[in-house]
This record gives C-alpha cells, structure tokens and sequence, in this order.
C-alpha cells in the first residue's frame, strides 16, 4: 500500500466532531485495511481530539489523516498555542479523560506549538501491524528533527 491522506477542514464548532468522526472513518475505511476494533480506536481518538480543539482551541479545525504500511497518523490542528491538559478524574467529573484515552489508544501520541496554534496527533497501528514504533507519552514536546 502506498502513502494515502484526506484533510478535512471544520469551522471549529462544538456540532461538527460527529461529522468529523463520522467523515473521516468512511474515508479511511474506503482505503480498505480496517477492522472493527480498529475503527472503534479511530472513532475514539477523532472525537477526543477535534472535541478538545473545538472547546479549547480558537478558529478553524484542520484534521488530517495520513495512511501508511505502518499504520495511521491522526494530526488534529487549532489556533490556540496552549498546550492541551488532561483533567482530574473525579468521579464527579466528567471532563478531563479524553487525553488519557488517547494515549492509552494510540502506538504514540502528542503536541507541538504550530505558528499561531497548534497540532496534536496520534498514531494508530493497523491490523496485523502492531508493532509501529515505541511509546511517547502523550504531550511531550516535540523536538525538531535533526
């Protein structure tokens, strides 16, 4: 399989993440390498990362979606440099958790300062391909590469 991508763009309303979940599963599934499970961990991490750039972020959402052999990369982008925050896990609260499903899901996850925003992403690993790279814990800075 060669290298394959979609981006979508969003205004960055609270109203479009199921569109955007929605939309970029089909995208990827027409790609043809997924399985239920999965789907189910793209699902999950599409939601918790345009959720977060929509509700923490500033002006337009672009989430991009790049396919390889070795698996997904997942890059979600906003216009808020702030580094993203994981929440208490009270158990009155129910925000807070979405990072840590993310990083929980993802081969390796986290952020960058991006211009005037930022991009968070996510690496899933494909059916069959699990073994895509070591663990980063999420939100780490990034360094440059070399």
């Amino acid at each position: 399989m060669s290298s394959l991508a979609t981006r979508l763009v969003l205004v960055g309303r609270e109203e479009e993440v199921s569109f955007a979940r929605r939309s970029v599963v089909e995208r990827v599934r027409a790609w043809g390498f997924l399985d239920e499970e999965t789907t189910e961990v793209i699902r999950l991490i599409i939601s918790e990362l345009v959720t977060n750039a929509v509700v923490h972020g500033e002006g337009p959402v672009t989430i991009t979606v790049l396919g390889s052999p070795g698996g997904l990369l997942i890059d979600v982008r906003d216009g808020n440099r702030d580094a993203p925050r994981t929440g208490s896990f009270g158990t009155k609260n129910e925000r807070g958790r979405g990072l840590a499903l993310v990083d929980a899901l993802a081969v390796r996850s986290g952020w960058e300062p991006l211009g005037r925003g930022k991009r968070v992403w996510a690496e899933v690993a494909l059916p069959g391909l699990r073994s895509v790279g070591s663990r980063t814990p999420c939100f780490q800075p990034l360094r440059p590469a070399v």
